[in-house]
């Protein structure tokens, strides 16, 4: 008897250090999986930011097939001055740049002046939530947001450098590390500053700093 009795209380004991050892493992698991989501998450957004940045550069180069030139709009600089257009910042909205792509005229039935063969070069979705955009066209105003125009997975404008004096390169990208030689020798390129919001590693104006990047996401690296 004292043998069975012992065996029982060996046999319950070796079960709640069983089920004490899954209970651990789900718990480094469940944290495990909390660090995990966030991270998954990021990467799509990044993912989904590129794929628009790339779209982009597509209606842009589509445009300047069909017209021989870029769709600056009003937004040409002077002829004499070596300069790009950059838009998207907080001196010049997307917004311009987009009804030209999207074909955003006066009134339905009229074309966007600057797309006379009314052409939707970029349909996009608009976002499904007005005062807080992400992730597509802006349908209002909404603090530094434009209406009409194009939003990140994180609710800034994307940015958009064109090469307008016809060297070929971008030269007027706001980071430090892409200037003079630097330049990208890309005609079109097209930016967001990402998660943390800020242009660079946390506002520096980087993109790299000691090998690492930032979280921006970049269309000609």
């Amino acid at each position: 008897m004292n043998t069975r009795s012992s065996l029982r209380r060996n046999l319950t004991a070796f079960t709640l250090i069983e089920l004490l050892t899954v209970m651990a493992i789900i718990a480094i698991l469940a944290g495990l999986l909390l660090v995990a989501i966030p991270v998954a998450k990021q990467m799509v957004y990044k993912a989904s930011a590129k794929q628009t940045e790339l779209s982009l550069i597509t209606a842009i180069n589509a445009y300047y097939s069909d017209y021989g030139k870029y769709p600056l709009g009003n937004n040409v600089p002077d002829p004499n001055a070596a300069t790009d257009v950059l838009f998207g910042d907080s001196h010049l909205s997307n917004q311009a740049l987009l009804d030209i792509l999207r074909n955003v005229g006066p009134d339905f039935n009229t074309p966007n002046q600057y797309n006379p063969k009314g052409i939707p070069y970029f349909p996009s979705k608009v976002v499904s939530n007005p005062t807080a955009p992400k992730d597509g066209i802006a349908t209002q105003d909404a603090g530094t947001v434009k209406k009409d125009s194009l939003v990140d997975p994180w609710g800034n404008e994307y940015r958009i450098s064109i090469d307008a004096d016809g060297d070929n390169r971008i030269t007027n990208l706001p980071y430090s590390d892409f200037q003079g030689t630097n330049a990208p020798r890309v005609p079109v390129g097209v930016f967001s500053i990402g998660k943390d919001g800020m242009l660079g590693n946390k506002g520096d104006g980087t993109f790299r700093q000691n090998g690492s990047a930032s979280d921006d996401v970049i269309t000609w690296q």
